[in-house]
């Protein structure tokens, strides 16, 4: 029987306090240098050695996992935080909100954006988006599902509607980060209102109520 005595497990949460301290410096190295930051650039921004970051990390890719792995709990946290404000009676309201939310967090960071998009080789393994698209789709997955049911129509659109709705406005935010000179965010934002306000009422009114089944 292996037991785990005090010691090995306060080496562990060192180890796991350190990873985390060095992934924070990663960040701030990349608000500094841009989205390009060079592993020299980044030890120098941590105080310590690339030896020591390879260390904890194994080589670029997997400290670049690392990183999108905590961008993507800034982002869910955030996005999750601005739903859960939102009045879901209401699925334009909602479909704006949601991109207001993820514009707003990407350019807040663009740097940061952009690195989390350039993986440090194509065949690392490392998907840039990870499970997010699928994390906040569910969520706005479930909230149109509840409109429509206290609608009495069937919400079996819901999870094509959502995930879909969460890929398109990635994908624009995508696109604005890559434009330069990048437009005001409020005109990106009107634009995907333009789009998603008329597109949701004719789907709104093409989706049958129960009753209506067969």
């Amino acid at each position: 029987m292996t037991t785990t005595d005090g010691r090995d497990t306060r080496w562990t949460e060192h180890r796991q306090a350190r990873r985390l301290e060095l992934v924070e410096d990663t960040l701030r190295a990349i608000r500094k240098h841009g989205a390009g930051v060079g592993m020299d650039e980044i030890a120098a921004q941590a105080g310590t050695s690339k030896t020591v970051i390879y260390r904890h990390f194994g080589d670029r890719s997997g400290l670049y996992a690392a990183v999108v792995a905590k961008v993507h709990e800034f982002i869910h946290t955030d996005l999750e935080a601005a739903l859960e404000l939102t009045d879901a009676s209401e699925l334009p309201a909602l479909a704006h909100d949601l991109a207001d939310a993820y514009l707003a967090l990407v350019e807040r960071d663009p740097e940061i954006y952009r690195f989390v998009l350039s993986p440090p080789a194509p065949d690392s393994g490392v998907d840039p988006y990870g499970g997010l698209p699928e994390l906040i789709g569910a969520h706005v997955a479930v909230a149109i599902a509840d409109h429509l049911t206290r609608q009495g129509q069937d919400p079996s659109c819901a999870p094509t509607w959502g995930y879909g709705l969460v890929g398109f406005i990635r994908a624009a935010a995508d696109s604005w980060m890559a434009t330069e000179p990048r437009a005001p965010r409020s005109e990106v934002l009107a634009h995907l209102d333009a789009f998603f306000t008329p597109a949701l009422a004719t789907g709104l009114a093409a989706v049958p109520h129960r009753q209506e089944q067969r």
